[in-house]
């Protein structure tokens, strides 16, 4: 109520004579008590039944008092309505001043941001790509969305059904959604984001879809006839059991021709344990080292590769995947994205039929180091070995690979049958990973004779290869 006296909010208590004069309350003359209020503008007026002043007051209270509480929550709720009012104002001007952050500026001013994750620069590329998707959708469904701040769970709730309509897989989509929330939780600060409209999104139950490994058919179609550095990039993925980026990304410096071992730190734990994992040179391998001169032993051993897997690491990927449906395996899942059948109408021909679901691959560059640790175990090498040389990433198994010798590492790698077509070819047609035959007393002492302080580790351990693994390559 505007400008309401005092009187008004507790009503006003006065007597009526004997004669019907109008007394004040306090009056000492006799008279029967009233009550006058007004609300909303109208004034009532009445009787109290009572000369009694006490009485009086008691039924004022009785009758004033559920007046008063509404009054004042209707005098609360006008002060809040020009306090919200208030601070609409404050923000609008705010907003002026400093405006809240687009969907347009949004990813580089992450970018710079001192509170986001330490990630990656690969997994930053990955990241982009997610949230530039989401800010083309954005624009074409929403163009009325210009800041971050506009997202509101329903949107974000659609966003999530058109990922899902796409077939994305449980884990690509929870990707999606771990890196969106991640983005506006990073940025809620300077784009005015009260609450997170990511935080009510379902995670899916994912699923495990690892490379399987390859057959020895598969693996002698995969190696056979190759040349150049996709020749030693895949005889480094099958006998070191490498990631494809360290594969791509090794240097010569380390890579010890004379003591036959890598010495590498993966990328993928580069940035958390840094471990140096050490790696023996399987003889195959060895002798395709061995073919590049040591003038040019500079750098990346795999320098065309390198360049490519820094620029585009999917494009790598991809380009092995194609060699891999050249020698003819399937790369992908059974039952998933195309499926080529001959075309009976037309002879010779190829007809691609799509499946409907989203192409899962199961064969890839990766395959190779599932096959290396199938073929060290078949080899009968120790778990603790195997798990050593791949440089396992789970701090509860590498508690127990701690004290893996370069022996034992060797021996496990030596067992493994050569797969790759080998050049250096010597007089007699053999190579010298070729050489199938046991050391004969004097070849002992003549490698014997050869050591030296430095060389002496390495010509124990080719001896004892020889000994425990009398043929290198099948015949």
């Amino acid at each position: 109520m505007k400008n309401q006296t005092k009187k008004d909010r507790t009503g006003y208590l006065y007597k009526r004579g004997k004669d019907g004069e109008h007394l004040p309350a306090g009056d000492k003359r006799w008279g029967i008590y009233y009550l006058q209020y007004d609300i909303a503008g109208k004034r009532y007026r009445k009787c109290l039944d009572t000369s009694d002043m006490d009485q009086a007051e008691q039924e004022r209270k009785k009758i004033m008092t559920p007046l008063q509480v509404a009054d004042q929550k209707e005098a609360i709720g006008v002060m809040k309505q020009r306090l919200e009012a208030t601070e609409d104002k404050l923000q609008e001007l705010d907003n002026q001043k400093n405006p809240p952050l687009t969907i347009g500026d949004a990813w580089p001013v992450y970018l710079k941001s001192a509170n986001r994750p330490d990630s990656g620069e690969r997994t930053l590329k990955g990241y982009a790509s997610q949230f530039k998707r989401f800010a083309n959708w954005l624009k074409q469904n929403h163009q009325e969305c210009i800041r971050l701040c506009d997202v509101t769970p329903e949107i974000a709730q659609e966003y999530a059904s058109h990922l899902i309509s796409l077939c994305f897989t449980e884990n690509t989509f929870n990707k999606h959604m771990r890196l969106l929330h991640l983005v506006f939780r990073v940025l809620e600060n300077k784009a005015r984001i009260i609450h997170n409209p990511w935080s009510r999104i379902t995670r899916k139950k994912e699923k495990k879809e690892s490379r399987r490994e390859l057959t020895t058919d598969e693996l002698r179609a995969t190696c056979k006839d190759t040349a150049g550095e996709l020749r030693t990039l895949l005889a480094l993925g099958l006998y070191t059991g490498m990631r494809l980026g360290d594969c791509c990304t090794l240097r010569w410096s380390e890579v010890d021709l004379n003591r036959g071992i890598i010495l590498r730190v993966p990328n993928k734990t580069a940035r958390s344990k840094n471990n140096t994992v050490h790696i023996p040179i399987h003889s195959s391998l060895m002798a395709i080292l061995e073919e590049t001169p040591k003038n040019k032993r500079r750098d990346y051993v795999l320098p065309d590769f390198a360049a490519q897997y820094k620029a585009n690491d999917s494009a790598v990927a991809k380009q092995l995947r194609a060699h891999f449906e050249s020698c003819g395996i399937s790369v992908h899942k059974e039952g998933t994205g195309q499926i080529k059948t001959k075309d009976d109408n037309k002879k010779g021909k190829v007809k691609i039929v799509e499946t409907g679901k989203r192409a899962v691959v199961e064969v890839g560059f990766h395959s190779l180091r599932h096959s290396f640790v199938s073929l060290c175990r078949e080899a009968n090498a120790p778990l603790s070995v195997v798990e050593s040389i791949v440089g396992h990433s789970n701090p509860a198994m590498t508690r127990h690979y701690t004290h893996v010798s370069e022996l034992a590492a060797s021996q496990a790698v030596a067992a493994l049958p050569a797969f790759m077509n080998n050049a250096q070819r010597t007089i007699d047609g053999q190579s010298k990973a070729d050489k199938g035959t046991s050391p004969q007393p004097g070849d002992i002492l003549a490698e014997l004779s050869k050591m030296t302080p430095k060389n002496w580790r390495n010509i124990r351990d080719s001896l004892l290869e020889r000994l425990h693994n009398p043929k290198y390559v099948e015949r």
